[in-house]
């Protein structure tokens, strides 16, 4: 045997255009007759070139011969079919959720908008109480802590500003 005349499993599988396990398994199977020797890597068996120029119509069926394409397609378009409609219903369920996202999206802008114009309106509808009541004035929400928040609350907010109730009530 010349070494020109054979090929190592790798060079076969490059020259046959597959892996090397699918040249293994046909020596396996007998499709390829091949002889086993030791090399520097180990033992690796070498395919006699001839035996390969055979092997361009493959000697083992595969499936793809077996079968005629169409059937083959018509195989896979019946695997997929349901795959695909549940596909379309979960992208319909995707459109609806959505919308539905948006819309509330949509209502929490105007609630919060609306919020602010109610605060605003509060704030300005509200006045801010006499500079001469005292602190412990019977209507002062304050005269019960001894009127000591009441005095931080008039040096914290310049005279003429608007308080809200809630900073009125509980100070800040």
């Amino acid at each position: 045997m010349n070494e020109r005349d054979t090929l190592t499993i790798r060079q076969a599988a490059t020259l046959l255009n597959c892996h090397p396990n699918t040249v293994r398994n046909r020596i396996k199977a007998g499709a390829y007759k091949a002889e086993k020797v030791i090399t520097e890597r180990g033992e690796t068996y070498m395919i006699l070139r001839s035996e390969l120029s055979d092997s361009t119509t493959n000697r083992l069926p595969s499936a793809s011969q077996s079968q005629s394409l169409p059937d083959v397609r018509e195989g896979i378009r019946a695997v997929l079919e349901p795959f695909v409609k549940e596909l379309g219903d979960v992208r319909e369920e995707l459109g609806r959720e959505r919308e539905r996202r948006e819309a509330a999206e949509r209502r929490n802008g105007d609630l919060e908008r609306e919020l602010r114009e109610a605060r605003e309106a509060l704030e300005t509808s509200e006045s801010p109480a006499p500079a001469d009541t005292p602190p412990d004035a019977p209507g002062d929400a304050h005269g019960a802590t001894g009127g000591r928040e009441g005095q931080d609350q008039e040096q914290a907010a310049p005279s003429g500003s608007p308080r809200s109730w809630w900073r009125r009530m509980f100070g800040g």
